[in-house]
């Protein structure tokens, strides 16, 4: 028998006599560079891993411009955070198994923005996605009930047709909200094309809309009058982004879908023309195309339950921070935002693991919204489809909150 000297020597000088095959190079399932083992689940860099930990303790949400298509890959994985973000829990990490690590420093190679932010309180994330209880929680099923009966309130019929001429402050139309519109019932089934009046009577049912799911948050009532009208501005767009979408997913249309039974056709041929003094610029730079791919296609193979809809709205007003508010403000809708996480979370009878990644993928939808909000802040003018209200400098406090949101 002929024996290969120099594989006995390689062999026995590195284990004791005993042949041991090559080891095979583990792979991040993330961005394809070496993996030194499993973390959070599936095999994955040491880089991969931090940028994941941080973004699960951090809550943070990132906005992609290329509305998520961007290649996730070793040489520029950190050139967007959102696909990276969406990648890494496509192939499984799982935002529960951050809760038994300890925060610690990232690590240098991958250092960034968020890795060297102010020091904030390290809430465990994860673990309010997945607190609940078996049986059901007064509390929760009260709020649920609320919201459910704010979204079915509708005010006597021979209200519908009348109208409050004058010019009213912001202040006053948020208490007060006859002005702006009855309270009709809603009804997004998208059975016809809108019209300018359809989009305009829309966007002030939406309005009145917000301001009493706003008013009926409890943990907001005691803010300071300027902090909750701050919050009430700084909102409402990113609220009527929610509604229209999910309405839209619900309804199956091609376009954006409206309240009142009307949609807003993707085909730019078939758009409402802007017309007379108060007429609305729409859309003529692809906000719906974007808001379509975006948000309502996934949202159509979420298939959402009503209960998470219209908790998610609430989501969606409390999500980002809000400008120039008082410290103590902050932390009670940074209170606020964890409480309805909780209460999202409640909305599903999902395992675990199903449930982190559904919650997860919903907070995700945040960064879209946003960009359709900045998209559309140009397009639609606000004084004008509002045009009973003194809107004061409230496209001046969308402006700042588009340059002082924390991705």
């Amino acid at each position: 028998m002929i024996i290969d000297s120099s594989l006995t020597t390689a062999s026995t000088s590195s284990n004791g006599g005993k042949f041991s095959p090559p080891k095979k190079t583990l792979l991040c399932a993330v961005c394809g560079d070496q993996a030194l083992g499993k973390h959070y689940g599936v095999n994955a860099c040491n880089g991969c891993k931090g940028f994941f930990r941080r973004s699960i303790w951090k809550n943070r949400t990132y906005a992609c411009r290329y509305g998520g298509k961007c290649l996730v890959a070793k040489e520029q994985r950190n050139a967007c955070r959102s696909c990276r973000l969406a990648q890494c829990l496509k192939v499984g990490m799982n935002p529960r198994a951050v809760q038994g690590d300890t925060p610690d420093f990232p690590e240098p190679m991958e250092m960034d923005e968020d890795s060297i932010a102010d020091k904030e309180t390290q809430t465990d994330f994860s673990e309010k996605l997945v607190k609940k209880s078996i049986k059901k929680e007064p509390e929760k099923e009260e709020i649920i009930e609320k919201l459910r009966s704010i979204y079915s309130r509708i005010d006597p019929e021979d209200t519908w047709n009348q109208s409050i001429p004058g010019i009213y402050d912001f202040r006053y139309a948020f208490y007060h909200t006859e002005v702006v519109s009855p309270r009709t019932a809603l009804k997004p089934t998208a059975e016809r094309i809108a019209t300018l009046n359809d989009v305009v009577s829309d966007f002030r049912r939406a309005f009145v809309l917000f301001a009493d799911i706003v008013k009926s948050i409890d943990q907001l009532q005691n803010i300071p009058e300027d902090d909750k009208m701050k919050i009430a501005k700084s909102r409402f767009a990113a609220f009527y982004w929610w509604l229209c979408s999910t309405w839209s997913a619900q309804a199956g249309c091609n376009g954006v879908c409206y309240s009142n039974g009307s949609f807003h056709p993707a085909t730019p041929n078939e758009m409402p023309k802007t017309e007379g003094k108060h007429g609305v610029r729409i859309d003529y730079n692809g906000v719906s195309q974007k808001s379509l791919e975006n948000l309502v296609e996934p949202l159509k193979r979420m298939k959402l339950s009503d209960e998470e809809r219209m908790v998610g709205a609430v989501m969606v007003i409390l999500a980002d921070p809000v400008p120039n508010v008082s410290a103590k403000t902050d932390k009670i809708l940074a209170d606020t935002r964890d409480f309805y996480l909780e209460l999202l979370s409640y909305c599903n009878n999902l395992p675990e693991e199903q449930l982190c990644i559904r919650v997860s993928n919903m907070v995700l939808f945040v960064a879209s919204i946003m960009e359709l909000v900045h998209l559309s802040t140009d397009n639609i003018q606000l004084s004008d489809v509002l045009h009973v209200i003194d809107l004061g400098d409230w496209s001046t406090e969308l402006r700042d909150h588009r340059y002082r949101r924390q991705f």
